[in-house]
């Protein structure tokens, strides 16, 4: 009976195991139809995908089946929504992703606390400019279809600028992070007249109550993986800077007439797994009221 026992739970595990593996190998899409009378009936339509901490994964050689998937998709433009290196490793695997892409869309990108932290930051950023890729580095630009545009914004992670934060308190890291994040918002939105219907990029979906704030109409943010388990009815187990049982790190959130979106993300990385929480690609799909 034992051993029956011992048997049963080892193939259990074993099952569970392989099952933890295949999920994070899959690329999974989510539907966003943002409306909004800021939209003009030209930008009806558009179709923006969110790519987010990739961390130097792959989907199959030379990220084949990512790419076929995004083909498929076939957005109008991509927006990368931070991490895509893992620290130090992954970067040619990152830089030939985003040329291969660039050849088919235009690609907008700010930057997550993995490139922070990265030494290979500045070898990144040179080849994503060559690939013709866009930083928006706290600034904006227009994105324009048969006469009528919207607002694209972006601002760089707070880390890059808090060169070292293990000399600081939770505390006062949070504090800094505000002030500058507050301060880079009002630089990427300046001069974007009202009417004007605006999407920012930013890494940090738990900055939610700051974007409430500021001028924008959507917000597109990703790190917090998911809350890399999620289980049912919660937004996961664990989130950076959230902690355990963090309150956002999935799907849309609105709030004061603002909306945000955030990525579940594509790579992995933890020692954690991804349980119950695939890899997301999220479609933006801006509509007219």
């Amino acid at each position: 009976m034992k051993n029956n026992f011992l048997k049963v739970t080892g193939f259990a595990a074993l099952a569970f195991t392989g099952y933890a593996y295949w999920s994070t190998k899959q690329l999974r899409t989510t539907d966003y139809n943002i409306v909004s009378a800021k939209i003009a009936p030209e930008l009806d339509g558009f179709r923006i995908l969110q790519l987010s901490d990739m961390h130097g994964d792959t989907f199959g050689r030379y990220n084949h089946r990512l790419i076929k998937k995004i083909w498929a998709i076939d957005p109008d433009i991509i927006v990368v929504t931070g991490d895509l290196l893992d620290g130090d490793e992954g970067i040619n695997t990152a830089i030939t992703l985003m040329r291969k892409l660039a050849r088919r869309y235009p690609i907008y990108y700010v930057t997550g606390n993995h490139e922070a932290r990265s030494a290979n930051l500045e070898d990144l950023l040179p080849e994503l400019e060559k690939a013709g890729i866009t930083y928006l580095k706290n600034q904006h630009v227009y994105i324009e279809r048969d006469g009528k545009s919207f607002a694209l914004a972006g601002i760089d992670d707070p880390s890059m600028l808090i060169q070292k934060p293990h000399q600081l308190t939770f505390a006062e890291e949070i504090a800094c992070e505000e002030e500058i994040v507050e301060a880079e918002l009002k630089e990427a939105t300046t001069g974007i007249p009202d009417s004007i219907f605006t999407l920012l990029l930013s890494h940090r979906p738990e900055k939610w109550p700051l974007y409430q704030q500021a001028s924008v109409d959507l917000v597109c943010c990703g790190h917090a993986h998911g809350g890399q388990v999620r289980f049912p009815f919660t937004e996961g187990l664990y989130a950076p800077h959230q902690g355990f049982m963090p309150k956002w790190t999935a799907g849309l959130k609105e709030a004061n007439g603002k909306a945000m979106i955030i990525s579940r993300g594509v790579g992995n990385a933890t020692l954690v797994p991804r349980i119950f929480n695939e890899p997301d690609l999220p479609i933006i799909i801006l509509r007219h009221k």
